[in-house]
């Protein structure tokens, strides 16, 4: 364990101390300016006492303190519209999900409709229009499913009777 800091209460002594402190912490600042390419400013005042210490001066760290507080409000507009962005994809994204959710419903809704009336369990004048416009584009999906089923039967139905007529053709010339 290392020694605990305690409150120094000779004013000669503390202000020997601080004076020390002061200037290692100064260094270190301007190295760290140097190595790091950055910009340092520093305020030291004692609660109570008018004397305000600054480095590497007064003027200089406080302009440093502007130069960072003014760079904060350019940033500061730059980041809120990123956060709206961000907002914007998210509001977005759970529309769709919405926006699907309500079709698949709709279609769950019009085919339960549709059962309904075919088991005449519900009469053609209980629906509303947009239950009624929704039947009518079924009714069209429906059919173009039936004529699209049609094809594919009449084209299997031709090559079954194209490939009958040709293993005909083959028995009888063998049995003749």
């Amino acid at each position: 364990m290392g020694v605990r800091p305690s409150r120094i209460v000779d004013p000669r002594k503390k202000k020997v101390l601080l004076d020390k402190r002061l200037e290692s912490l100064y260094k270190k600042a301007k190295h760290l300016e140097i190595l790091c390419d950055i910009e340092i400013g520093m305020f030291f005042f004692t609660p109570g006492d008018q004397n305000i210490f600054a480095w590497p001066s007064l003027t200089q760290a406080t302009d440093r303190v502007k130069n960072y507080l003014a760079s904060l409000d350019k940033q500061r507009p730059i980041k809120i519209v990123k956060h709206e962005d961000f907002l914007q994809s998210v509001l977005n994204t759970k529309e769709g999900k919405i926006n699907q959710l309500e079709k698949i419903v709709d279609k769950k809704e019009t085919e339960y409709n549709l059962n309904q009336l075919v088991e005449a369990r519900k009469r053609f004048d209980e629906l509303e229009v947009r239950e009624i416009r929704a039947l009518i584009n079924l009714f069209a999906v429906k059919r173009a499913q039936l004529n699209e089923r049609a094809k594919q039967l009449n084209e299997n139905v031709e090559t079954e009777i194209d490939s009958n007529d040709y293993n005909d053709g083959e028995e009888n010339d063998g049995h003749l």
